[in-house]
């Protein structure tokens, strides 16, 4: 029996949502996570895409940095809790937190070369956001975090990550930084150090910046906090290829789109990353808008007589074809999508795709842009999950 996702929500610590633009993938993670809650579990949402979709649709206030409570529900059992990322906001206290003592903190914070650096470290806010989600793992406060990503281009940001700043912190760039001259190496001559520090110094007389003192005071200041981020960038490695931590492949039936989720799903494949679980978006269904509309019949129930023009009824027939042959065209994206999988079985769990759960969340008009449309879907989710259930 393939697993359901109230097993895959149950058995995960992080589950990170990835998936290319424009497929729904921040909704699908709000989503997950008040599926998530009402089922009874304590979950918190972090985004890291940068439009912040999510804050938007979750309407989180303009206080980003926090979490906040999110109203689900009645009925929920559990919690929900929403972050949007202030990277800059964030390392400042990641300074202060794991400087030796306040005074060295402050004086990092002080320089103006730290001022224009900290908002970028790293490269990208991918970074700071798993500097985020590790927080918020070792909070007992919650039993499962998701992560919101970027588009596809950028996600495999988050991966790299943990590589580049260790790369960086165990390189001997800062002591570079902090002596120029010792570039040169032990074996220069004198005159050639002495020339390098003079054309140094020229430097600065010309520019009227002290840019060199600053970066070397950085350089040492920083030197001295360094082995603490060092650690926390292994303990964010190690949580990437955690047993419980999963990922999920968000996807729109989308015939132009299929090539470029595929090979997306073979870089992450290429990475060692394992996708637990496959959610496709926005799939129209037969009858969904009918049900969907207030005050219309159930199913069976008996109607009144309409009376139609030849027109309109020619219409009304042409436009239902129409949306059979589009069902149909999103069935056929859906089924190569499964077979584009099938080669990606050889993951880290061994998991075949004829075992991978593939859930399908139907369109929703107006689009969920709101927190009454993430409910919508939320409640899709379950009904799917039902569904699974129903058939096993």
């Amino acid at each position: 029996m393939a697993p359901e996702l109230e097993s895959v929500l149950a058995t995960t610590r992080v589950l990170v949502c990835l998936g290319p633009g424009g497929a729904g993938k921040t909704t699908t993670a709000a989503a997950l996570a008040v599926a998530g809650a009402i089922s009874g579990r304590r979950v918190a949402v972090l985004t890291v895409d940068p439009a912040a979709r999510l804050k938007d649709a979750l309407e989180l206030p303009e206080e980003p940095g926090r979490l906040h409570p999110i109203a689900l529900p009645e009925g929920a059992r559990g919690r929900l809790d929403a972050i949007q990322l202030d990277a800059k906001g964030l390392f400042d206290r990641l300074v202060r937190r794991l400087s030796p003592s306040p005074a060295l903190a402050e004086r990092v914070l002080a320089n103006p070369v730290y001022r224009n650096i900290a908002g970028a470290f790293a490269g990208s806010d991918a970074y700071m956001a798993l500097e985020q989600l590790l927080d918020i793992v070792g909070d007992p406060a919650y039993e499962l975090v998701i992560v919101d990503t970027p588009p596809a281009t950028h996600a495999l940001e988050l991966f790299d990550a943990p590589e580049r700043i260790l790369a960086l912190l165990n390189s001997r760039a800062l002591e570079y930084l902090e002596e120029p001259a010792r570039i040169l190496g032990v074996g220069t001559s004198r005159l050639a150090r002495g020339l390098l520090s003079a054309v140094l110094a020229g430097l600065e007389r010309i520019t009227g910046l002290p840019l060199l003192r600053h970066v070397s005071a950085l350089a040492a200041d920083f030197g001295l906090i360094s082995p603490a981020f060092r650690t926390r960038a292994e303990s964010i490695r190690a949580l990437l290829r955690a047993a419980d931590t999963s990922y999920a492949m968000v996807a729109a039936p989308d015939p132009h789109g299929a090539d470029e989720i595929l090979a997306f799903a073979g870089e992450v494949h290429r990475l060692g990353i394992d996708v637990s679980l496959v959610v496709v978006n926005r799939v129209l269904k037969l009858g969904q808008a009918a049900r969907a509309q207030p005050g219309a019949p159930p199913p069976g129930e008996a109607r009144e007589p309409l009376e139609w023009s030849a027109t309109l009824a020619r219409n009304l027939v042409a436009c239902a074809h129409d949306v059979e042959t589009l069902i149909a065209a999103e069935r056929s994206v859906i089924d190569a999508l499964k077979a584009g999988f099938a080669q990606f079985d050889s993951g880290a769990s061994g998991r075949a795709s004829s075992e991978r759960p593939w859930l399908e969340l139907p369109a929703i008009f107006p689009a969920p842009t709101s927190l009454a449309g993430i409910w919508k879907l939320a409640q899709a989710l379950q009904a799917d999950l039902a569904r699974s259930t129903d058939a096993a």
